[in-house]
């Protein structure tokens, strides 16, 4: 049986960049962005197990999001003038090329950012698909089909309808109404004034009613965090197989593979 992973890219080199400590070569470049988002990648297809693997990048152009809301994703830090040493996006061109070593596929597609790329593959495919993320956006594709992986070590969670119920109070399928009543920190989306995550709770289940004015925010925040399904695909199914050679996976070579030692 199909199995589909999505893995998205910038929160998989996040994670490396700072969650592995700090790696030099002898001429001082930086790497542990690279090694620890390749081993952590093959960490999660070892516990997941898939048939076929996308690895899916934000586009580096500004979000159209914007357009709707200046403050979408403000408060996000600017690495562009940061040394390589700080700069998480100065691996990412030697992250690509180990993909291209390992043969796994990667899309980075302009004017999409990653989560509507991974939306619309996820709506399209027939299969049980998997999303590796922390993103907590992704919890509006979470179906029967569909479960997200969160990738923390020993710490991992599967979120499947059944976690998601028991961890929110709410079911998947109307959790992108819940984040649009108490907002998203993460994307600088500001909630409904005076909602927090109980209060989103009795707004759903009709125990409270939105003002005339809430709701202008309650809309504004659906369309902001809703995820785009409509997306063109790049790659169909049978491009994205996913070979068995990643038990024999060793960093070194791979940092030989692609020119780096």
């Amino acid at each position: 049986m199909n199995r589909l992973l999505l893995i998205d890219g910038h929160n998989l080199l996040f994670k490396a960049f700072y969650g592995v400590p700090e790696k030099l070569l002898s001429n001082g470049r930086p790497v542990q962005g690279i090694i620890g988002f390749a081993s952590i990648m093959v960490k999660i297809i070892r516990e997941v197990k898939p048939t076929h693997v996308l690895v899916v990048f934000d586009p580096e152009e500004i979000p159209s999001r914007v357009e709707q809301y200046a403050q979408y994703k403000q408060n996000r830090q600017d690495f562009s003038n940061k040394p390589d040493r700080e700069n998480p996006f100065s691996q990412l061109m030697d992250i690509k090329r180990a993909l291209d070593n390992l043969g796994i596929r990667y899309v980075e597609q302009p004017g999409y950012e990653a989560d509507d790329m991974i939306a619309s593959f996820t709506s399209r495919s027939n299969c049980k698909t998997i999303i590796a993320s922390s993103d907590a956006d992704f919890l509006q594709l979470v179906s029967k089909r569909v479960s997200m992986f969160r990738y923390h070590g020993k710490k991992s969670v599967w979120f499947d309808e059944t976690t998601v119920l028991k961890r929110y109070g709410v079911h998947p399928s109307r959790f992108l109404e819940y984040k649009a009543l108490i907002g998203d920190k993460a994307d600088n989306i500001d909630g409904v004034k005076g909602i927090g995550p109980k209060t989103a709770l009795r707004v759903l289940d009709d125990a409270r009613k939105l003002t005339k004015e809430e709701r202008e925010v309650f809309e504004r925040n659906y369309g902001l965090i809703k995820l785009n399904t409509e997306v063109d695909l790049p790659y169909s199914m049978h491009e994205l197989s996913c070979n068995d050679k990643f038990e024999e996976f060793k960093v070194g070579q791979l940092l030989r593979g692609i020119g780096i030692l």
